[in-house]
This record gives C-alpha cells, structure tokens and sequence, in this order.
C-alpha cells in the first residue's frame, strides 16, 4: 500500500509537466511543424511515459526528484524544438515561460502545505500536497489565459521588435532558476519563525511581476504598432494628396487647352495662309508637346492608383519600366492601407532588385484583379541576379510583413526564382466581415 501511494505521490508530482506543456505550446501553436492532432497525441504519449516512467523510478529506487524531473525537462524540451517549426529565440523564450509559471506552483505548495506535510513527518510532497500544485497551476492558466493566447502571440508575430527577441528568453529562464533555488527544501524550513506567514505574501509578487510586465510590454508595442499603422495611413494619404493635385493641374490645363483651341487653330491658319511653313513646324511642336502632358490612370481605387503613380515615378527615375495590370474596384474588400502596404513593400523590393541590373533588363510586372467577389490576386514578376543582396529567401523585413498580413486575411503566398526571376504570387479570401 505504501509502495502504491508513493508511486501516486510521485506520479502527480511529475504531472506539473502537463500544464507546462500546455503553457508552452498555446502562444505558438500556429507554428507546428505537424498537424495539431499529430502533435497533441505524439506530445500527450511522451508526457504520460515520462511521468510514469518517474514515477516509478523514485518509488523504486528513491533518488533525488529534481534530478529525474530535470531529465524529464530535457527531453520534453527536445520534442518541444522538434515540433515547432520558428526562430529559436522564440522557442525558449515560449519553453522557459511556461517552466517559469510551473516553477511557482511547487514552491508556493511547499509554503502552504508545510504544516500538513511537517505533521505527517513524511517531507515536501504529500499526495495532497501534489493535488494542490495542479490546482495551483489552473489558477495560473486561467490568471495567464489571456497573456498566453492573445499577447504572447502577438508579440511572437509583431516584427518591429524582433530584435527584442534575441535575449528575451534569459528573463524567464532566470526567473525560473531563481524560483527554484529558493524554493524550501523541507517542511522545517518553511515552519522557521515567521518565514512562512511572510513567504505566503511575498512569493506572490513573483507571479505579479511577471503578469504586470507582460501586460506593460503587450501594452507598449500595441502602441508602437498602433503608431506605425497611423503613420502608414499618413503616408497613404499624403501620396494620395500629391496624386489629388496632379489630375487637378491636369484637369485645369486641360480646360485651358479646350479654351484656346479656337485661338490655336486661327495662328494655324493663319501661318498656313501666308505659307510660312517652318514657324508653323515650330508652333505645331510646341503645342503637340503641350498636349501630350497627360495623366495615367492605373487603377478605379484611388489609394491604389496613387501609390502605382508614387513606385511608377521612381521606376523612371531609376529607368525601369513597370507593367502596371491594376483591375481593381473603386473600394476593395480589406483595409485599403494594408493592401497599399503588401503592393508598396513587394514593389520597392523589386525596383532595388533590378537597380543594379542593365537598364535592358530592367522591368517590373505587377498584375492585381478580384478573382471572384471574395478573392483577390497579386502577382509581381522581376529579373534579379544572383550576385545582387535582395533578400529572395522570403526572410526580409518587407516580405515578412507581407506575410503576415496574407495570413491574417487567410490567404497563400508563394515565393519561387527560376530563370533569374523572382516572382511572388499572392491570394487573399474574403468574407462578409471583411467588408
């Protein structure tokens, strides 16, 4: 009987691995490297065979717990590389948080079940006191829901403060190592003088801190991203003013070509009378020169036909030629700022592309149209060489952004370069709460 409660005892203290890996997984669970399925059963199997297998090897032989806790640890943390498919600087950073947040719940069980355990005579770690530890780390899953499946994972797919990421997971790993090393080995420890009735209260600011400073960097980059957003419609806006006033100009010195035509035509005629044929040549010129200042209308949405008139003018200043095959309606089904972002980022990375190309060579094809009421397509074709620094892996700054706002809309990108061609094809889905 004694055997089979410790084999309990054991078991449930090896099964905080569950919510670890639970805490682990959820920020990042749209970066499975398999399907979700695949993954809960395969992690699920591995988890019940490492507590099993723990347990069994401390009621049999009676070592030390950490240190079969610990080689748990290492080889859930292996699955848990293996099966996400990211930067690792944002798997340890996910690993070490949920192993931050379980680390709480054995220490803060320790302090508050020290008289119990200190009666019994048994030490840290009664069946109870196990029962307690995963109640404990509900209470820090639903205190944490929210960080762990709406913040967490905004911060993991927000690329303005990717560099953040590089150290971030020293945090959580350094609170984790501190959390334990101060976690009371005993009973005694806990029941020393005040040391427990002050513990109760202060091992909560550990908790706390944590949720407060999640909240405050979760907080402050949706302000640094709300930020860059207004900006971006700024930007949006401005090209569409300068392009307001370009078919103004056009309009009113079209207006006046209309206005003096009957005076052109009578210094024509008169030229052409008195048979003064090379004045006539020169006035001709310069009147068909006059008439040829015309205005290019490249898209019926005014935002996108402004930022195809905003690239097509830094196309001819670098002498590159641009296919512009914009049929789109007059209002898009999506933010008009976030489809001017994905053309103008994909644009700009081609017209760097073949900057450095022979001018012969350098042409941009960019075809855009609504392939159904809920679809909509944006192909981009541009010569590249190999020796040249664009970034054709799909890793840029720019194409990453896009990326993302593909996949919000649930859409597809594909990068492929054959031919010394880069192409990115790109399909965004519709629906109704889109509009």
């Amino acid at each position: 009987m004694l055997t089979m409660n410790l084999t309990l005892r054991y078991a449930i203290e090896f099964s905080i691995m569950i919510p670890a890996a639970i805490f682990a997984f959820t920020p990042i669970i749209d970066k499975l490297r398999f399907s979700r399925k695949f993954t809960f059963v395969s992690v699920g199997v591995i988890l019940m065979s490492l507590i099993l297998a723990g347990a069994f090897l401390c009621n049999k032989y009676f070592p030390k717990v950490k240190g079969i806790f610990a080689s748990g640890i290492v080889i859930l943390f292996a699955v848990y590389l293996f099966c996400l498919d990211c930067e690792l600087n944002k798997k340890l950073f996910c690993f070490f948080n949920a192993m931050m947040l379980c680390e709480f719940c054995p220490m803060y069980t320790t302090i508050l079940m020290g008289p119990i355990e200190l009666a019994k005579g048994f030490g840290p770690f009664l069946v109870s006191s196990g029962f307690v530890c995963l109640g404990l780390s509900l209470a820090v899953g639903i205190i944490f829901f929210r960080t762990l499946t709406v913040k967490i994972p905004m911060l993991l797919n927000e690329e303005r403060i990717k560099s953040i990421w590089k150290y971030m997971f020293l945090l959580p790993l350094g609170i984790t190592i501190f959390t334990n090393w101060i976690t009371p080995i005993s009973p005694k420890v806990v029941m020393t003088g005040r040391v427990r009735p002050i513990s109760l209260l202060l091992y909560l600011v550990i908790p706390s801190v944590v949720f407060l400073f999640i909240h405050l960097w979760f907080w402050t980059t949706a302000k640094i991203v709300e930020s860059s957003r207004l900006q971006q419609e700024n930007d949006l806006l401005h090209i569409e003013s300068k392009r307001y006033n370009e078919l103004k100009n056009y309009m009113n010195e079209t207006r006046a070509l209309r206005h003096d035509f009957r005076q052109h035509l009578s210094v024509i005629s008169e030229l052409a009378e008195n048979e003064e044929f090379d004045e006539l040549k020169v006035y001709l010129s310069q009147l068909t020169a006059k008439s040829k200042q015309s205005y290019i209308n490249y898209c019926e949405n005014r935002a996108v036909d402004a930022i195809a008139s905003h690239y097509d003018k830094i196309a001819r200043s670098q002498a590159t030629k641009i296919d512009w095959r914009l049929e789109l309606p007059e209002t898009l089904p999506m933010n008009e700022a976030e489809y001017c972002a994905i053309l103008g980022n994909l644009t700009e990375n081609s017209l760097h592309a073949v900057k450095a190309l022979p001018e012969d060579r350098r042409e941009i094809k960019i075809i855009s149209s609504m392939l159904s009421d809920y679809i909509l397509g944006l192909a981009i074709d541009n010569p590249y060489d190999e020796k040249t620094s664009q970034k054709i892996s799909g890793q840029g700054i720019g194409l990453i952004s896009v990326r993302n706002t593909v996949e919000h809309y649930g859409g597809t990108m594909n990068i492929t370069t054959e031919n010394e061609t880069f192409s990115v094809d790109i399909i965004l889905y519709f629906s109704t709460k889109n509009f």
